[in-house]
C-alpha cells in the first residue's frame, strides 16, 4: 500500500511571505470550490470540494470515481507545508541534476549543496558542463524529484493532479511551482 503524495511547490516564496502565500492559496482553492472546510478537534481541516473532480486527471485513477453518480472523493486532507523544506518524490534511484541553463543532466553529487541549503537557505550548484553556479532551488531533477521552498500544498491520496489545476494554482500564488509527486 503506501501513500501517493503530490506537492505543489511553490518555488518563489520566501520564508517571511510563505504565510500571506498560503492564505492567498488555499482562500483561492476554497473559493473555486477545489477543498472546503471542515471541522475538526477544535480546529479545521481542508477536505476535496465540490469541483475537486475538475482538478484531477480521473482516467488513471479508481474507475469508480469516474462513475458521475458515485459521491467517492479524495480520502485525505490538504496539507500545507511552511519552512525551509526539501521537497523529494519518494524512495528510489538517485536523482540527476538538470543544469537550468545548459540542460545537461548530471548524476547527483549536489549532497554537499543540499546540506548546505537546508542549513542557510542559500546554496549554489556548480554544473560541469557549461561551469555556471547556479542557486540550487532553480535546478531541476529527474522525475521532478526534488523541490527546495518554503511552501508546498500536499494532497495525499489525490487522483494526479491536472496540469491546468497546477499551472492555475501557481497564477494564483504568482510565483513559479514545481509538482513533486511520488509513493511514500
Amino acid at each position: 500500500m503506501g501513500t501517493y503524495r503530490q506537492t505543489v511547490v511553490d518555488l518563489d516564496a520566501s520564508v517571511e511571505e510563505a504565510t500571506e502565500c498560503v492564505r492567498r492559496g488555499r482562500n483561492w482553492l476554497e473559493t473555486e470550490g477545489y477543498i472546503r472546510p471542515v471541522p475538526w478537534q477544535g480546529g479545521v481541516v481542508y477536505l476535496a470540494g465540490p469541483r475537486w473532480r475538475e482538478a484531477v486527471d480521473l482516467v488513471p485513477w479508481d474507475w469508480r470515481a469516474r462513475i458521475t453518480e458515485l459521491d467517492q472523493e479524495p480520502g485525505d486532507e490538504l496539507t500545507v507545508i511552511t519552512g525551509r523544506t526539501i521537497f523529494y518524490a519518494s524512495q528510489g534511484d538517485p536523482p540527476s541534476a538538470i543544469c537550468p541553463h545548459c540542460r545537461n543532466t548530471t548524476p547527483a553529487s549536489a549532497w554537499p549543496a543540499i546540506d548546505k541549503w537546508y542549513a542557510t537557505g542559500t546554496a549554489d550548484l556548480h554544473c560541469q558542463v557549461c561551469a555556471l553556479r547556479t542557486p540550487l532551488p532553480d535546478w531541476e531533477w529527474t522525475d521532478d524529484y526534488f523541490a527546495f521552498a518554503s511552501l508546498g500544498f500536499q494532497f495525499d491520496d489525490w487522483p494526479p493532479l491536472h496540469p491546468h489545476f497546477t499551472t492555475a494554482l501557481g497564477r494564483a500564488l504568482g510565483h513559479r511551482i514545481r509538482v513533486v509527486t511520488g509513493k511514500i
